[in-house]
């Protein structure tokens, strides 16, 4: 019965809220504030974390092995291995490269005089046929590399050795490290939005005490403290949000013509509709939380 009145008097409710606000105008505006430079920090440091991962992903992806096939076989002898190296696990993609694709590569990245010296090989081609082979898991590429390399006509499976797997290993540590850091930054910055709003609702015990004794219900008392808190995380999040949608539109227009592609940013839409509504969730659901523990205290049950 107390939720049905509950539900039948919330616009009361939800205006009563917005009047406390009003009214504790000094308070209200430090505990906007306050969510406000919170939501902020989480914002950016995400945003950055979140690119930053991106980043190391995409450059893992970038990973693959060269395999260089027995000079001696023909183009159409070295296809046919395709069907083999597809069918090994961990194997995501292999593009076939043909000898005359092989010596046209190496041409392209000699001098002038390179160029004349390997220009007289077109009629013996000494090079041989070639896969760039791409693997779901670059933690995994070593042992793809060793299992390509037993195949038939393989001469050499190149997947950069030790190198490669610090740089894997490497990249994961970041992006661990990364998210270690945000999720310890977003915790003790919602504990900051919940004690500041906490200490709002706290300085008018004296107004709850009031209305416990004219009688009014505990959830009468507690949905507009509740509101009143949800409220507040909203409006301390409209500057996160517009801070969010001008800058980093911005700032993904400048680095799209100065980062390389394996290093690009993720595309501003749906990215910032998606991070908006987390600023959002995140005020609102910690202004209800802390409002609802600190009437809590002053109520009984």
């Amino acid at each position: 019965m107390e939720f049905i009145s509950c539900i039948r008097n919330f616009p009361k409710h939800c205006k009563t809220a917005f009047q406390n606000i009003w009214r504790n105008g000094v308070m209200s505006v430090s505990s906007i504030f306050a969510v406000t430079i919170t939501l902020l920090l989480i914002a950016v440091i995400g945003v950055i974390a979140i690119n930053i991962q991106d980043m190391t992903y995409s450059i893992e992806d970038s990973l693959t092995i060269y395999v260089q096939m027995d000079r001696e076989i023909s183009d159409k002898e070295a296809q046919q291995i395709l069907p083999e190296i597809e069918k090994i696990d961990g194997v995501k993609k292999a593009t076939f490269s043909s000898k005359e694709n092989e010596l046209d590569k190496l041409i392209e990245m000699q001098d002038e005089d390179g160029k004349k010296l390997f220009e007289s090989y077109r009629e013996n081609n000494p090079l041989g046929a070639a896969y760039v082979v791409e693997v779901d898991d670059a933690k995994e590429i070593d042992t793809v590399a060793d299992q390509i390399s037993g195949l038939e006509h393989v001469n050499q499976a190149t997947s950069g050795g030790d190198s490669t797997n610090s740089l894997v290993n490497s990249l994961e540590t970041v992006r661990n490290g990364g998210a270690i850091f945000v999720v310890g930054l977003t915790i003790i910055a919602l504990f900051m939005i919940a004690n500041t709003i906490k200490i709002t609702i706290t300085s008018r015990q004296t107004e709850i005490s009031i209305m416990r004794m004219v009688g009014a219900s505990n959830w009468y008392i507690r949905l507009p403290y509740m509101l009143e808190g949800v409220f507040i995380g909203l409006l301390g999040s409209i500057v996160p949000i517009l801070v969010m949608y001008f800058g980093y539109n911005w700032i993904y227009s400048g680095a799209v013509d100065l980062l390389p592609a394996m290093l690009s940013m993720r595309e501003p839409f749906p990215f910032i509709w998606q991070c908006s509504g987390i600023m959002v969730a995140l005020g609102c659901g910690v202004g209800l939380i802390g409002s609802f523990v600190s009437v809590r205290k002053f109520l009984k049950f």
